[in-house]
């Protein structure tokens, strides 16, 4: 395009009617400032016909100076949809009025740009208006950042909206919420007006609140994901990871936060711990079950000789013998030692139950009148029994074994006296609490033993059904309290769970699953020989696989009177029976035995004789499995004594 004549121009107007003797006054200069613009300038007389235009009009219109002076800028620049909009601020230009304004224009190729205009009126010396002068300047490309800019901040605003975590942006050195996103507004409970007239430290705990400030203080580089407790309007502590990220809003140093409640999932995890540490503890225990279970099962058969021989031995040694004394010690220890490997058998689930349908309430009685004793007058006792029955299935003697090794172990808590709290009840768990005692939600026949000892912290909670584990000095326990407690419960189908902290206690919550309530039968205690019965007379078919157990009960039995032939397990005694055409009075049987089992055998001899009397006699079982008892069938743990023993065929006899 060839250079503008501008300098023809600048004459033009100064030969240009009124308007001609102002430019003439300033001349020179006037051309000189107009041509060393960075911007377009363009002057126009009073109907908006160009006078002058200066070089950068003429580069930014397309048109040469010659084709722009003399025409009507309107007419020429204007676009179609704006010229009547220019037209009429052109005519308000007349009455002196100075604006500022953008407006589209036209180049000479017809291509559009947005132009922004300064324009001022011109007067004469009498304060007439004789023209204007305009400044014009084309802001496309600014605009098209503008919009670009607008268009991103749009779209980061609908991302912050939409954003299901909640987020919010606040001012670094004040703290104060400059705008928080919907997510936040409904997770924590705050309006926005609300948020907006907040800081930081507001959802914060106080100990966060000053933690926070000093953070801020010594922050360098980049903001790090962090872990933060935060407040809920509701008062609630939640646990939040948080990510953020510093900017500039409108010039002040800001942080937009994006924060993930992880309060749930930390919950979760703890559950999982705690299921863990359940499946961790079944698998030691079922080790150490395993064998102890074998070594018990020995061991009840040496006690069972040493008890009947120092009962055969009492029996024949005159009232005033020297040896009696010595008797008798032999027997308390035997029975010690029966009592530790019942705890033994209990720990590794591998005892012989008799459950029977029980009403706690009635177990935790008959047991209280002996801990009142037992526990000793340092320790308040408050037992709490449920109105309601609270019908379980299970074994009485182990529910009383429980009872006893928890208010034991409470009172050795207590080592300056305290309160102990026994209450029963009637539960409907949820699955939070459920999962805590690794079983299903619903409704459970709860025992609860609470005290308030000296507590524990969570590394010994976290062992406290461990075998062989125990807190104690030494000779004062053996660390089979709690594991006894835990086998004995797991074997009820039931759960346990333990709540403590130092300083503060500890509530120990057994589960039992509930059973439909009628009314139990009366059952013989065959284990404690406390019924006087008289004895009676008769054939006894005994199964025992041990030699010298077998040959020292088969002479005792014979002693009082009875008829006996043996058998060293299943399959013989059942070979005898059948030789005998099933002229046997009762069954005396152990319960495992090689070849075949007790309860194997009594299921084939019943074929043949349905109401053959069976006492089993046992203190092992490898397979856990629950004895058939009935009003035709009872047991009677190894060890023990020969009166409790013909206690049990004796009643059954007189059936």
């Amino acid at each position: 395009m060839p250079v503008p004549d501008s300098k023809n121009s600048l004459e033009h107007v100064e030969r240009h009617g009124p308007l001609s003797e102002s430019l003439r006054a300033v001349g020179s200069p006037l051309r000189a400032m107009a041509e060393s613009l960075n911007v377009a300038l363009v002057i126009a007389d009073r109907d908006n016909g160009a006078l002058y235009a200066n070089e950068h009009m003429t580069v930014l219109t397309g048109y040469s100076a010659d084709e722009l002076v003399g025409r009507d800028l309107a007419e020429l620049v204007a676009t179609d949809r704006d010229r009547e909009r220019l037209i009429t601020r052109l005519r308000a230009r007349r009455d002196g009025t100075a604006e500022k304004y953008e407006i589209e224009h036209r180049r000479k190729d017809g291509s559009i740009f947005t132009a922004a205009i300064s324009a001022a009126p011109m007067f004469d010396e009498q304060g007439n208006v004789i023209g204007s002068v305009s400044v014009v300047e084309d802001i496309t490309e600014r605009h098209r950042q503008e919009r670009a800019l607008a268009e991103r901040e749009r779209r980061y605003r609908s991302l912050f909206e939409v954003t299901p975590l909640p987020t919010w942006v606040f001012d670094i050195e004040t703290l104060r919420f400059m705008a928080v996103n919907p997510a936040a507004i409904a997770h924590y409970g705050y309006s926005e007006v609300e948020f907006l007239s907040m800081t930081l430290r507001d959802i914060r705990t106080p100990q966060e609140a000053e933690e926070l400030e000093r953070f801020m203080e010594r922050e360098e580089g980049p903001p790090l994901p962090r872990r933060s407790e935060h407040k809920k309007k509701d008062g609630s502590l939640i646990q939040v990871d948080m990510v953020a990220e510093d900017f500039l809003l409108d010039g002040r140093r800001s942080r937009i936060v994006v924060a993930h409640d992880i309060t749930g999932e930390l919950r979760m995890r703890e559950r999982q711990r705690t299921v863990e540490n359940q499946l961790l503890l079944a698998q030691k225990m079922e080790a150490v079950g395993g064998l102890a279970g074998g070594v018990a099962h020995d061991f009840n058969n040496l006690l069972s000789v040493m008890l009947g021989a120092s009962e055969s031995i009492g029996r024949e040694l005159p009232m005033d013998s020297v040896l009696r004394e010595d008797v008798k010690d032999i027997r308390e220890a035997a029975e010690r030692g029966a009592a530790l490997t019942r705890q033994l058998l209990s720990l590794g689930r591998k005892e012989v139950r008799a459950p029977e349908l029980l009403d706690l309430n009635h177990v935790v009685a008959r047991v209280s009148r002996l801990l009142f004793r037992a526990l000793g007058p340092q320790v308040r006792t408050d037992v709490q029994r449920s109105a309601e029955p609270l019908a379980i299935v299970a074994d009485a003697g182990q529910l009383e074994q429980v009872v006893v090794n928890l208010a034991i172990n409470a009172r050795d808590a207590m080592p300056n006296g305290g309160s102990l709290v026994i209450s029963t009840g009637l539960r409907d768990i949820g699955s939070a609490e459920a999962a805590l005692a690794g079983l299903a939600p619903g409704k459970y026949v709860t025992l609860s033993v609470q005290d308030d000892g000296v507590g524990m912290d969570a590394k010994t909670r976290a062992r406290a059904f461990e075998p062989f584990y125990t807190t104690k000095g030494p000779h004062m326990g053996t660390g089979l309290g709690l594991s006894t407690v835990y086998g004995i419960i797991q074997q009820s189908n039931g759960g346990i769970a333990i709540e403590s902290a130092v300083g503060e206690g500890t509530r120990v919550t057994l589960y039992l699953p509930r059973a439909d309530m009628v009314a139990p039968t009366a059952a013989i205690n065959a284990a404690t020989g406390e019924h006087v019965i008289p004895r009676r007379r008769g054939r006894v078919l005994l199964v025992e696989d041990e030699p010298r157990v077998r040959a020292q009960v088969r002479r005792l039995l014979e002693r009082c009177g009875f008829v006996v032939t043996d058998a060293p397990d299943g399959a013989e005694g059942l070979f005898q029976f059948r030789a005998r055409a099933g002229a046997v009075d009762v069954v005396v049987s152990d319960v495992m035995m090689p070849t075949m089992g007790g309860v194997e055998m009594v299921a084939q001899l019943r074929a043949i004789a349905p109401d053959v009397p069976v006492v089993f006699v046992s203190g092992y079982t490898a397979d856990d499995r629950e004895l058939p008892l009935d009003d035709r069938t009872l047991f009677v743990p190894k060890p023990y004594s020969i009166d409790a023993l013909c206690d049990a065929i004796d009643s059954l006899l007189v059936r």
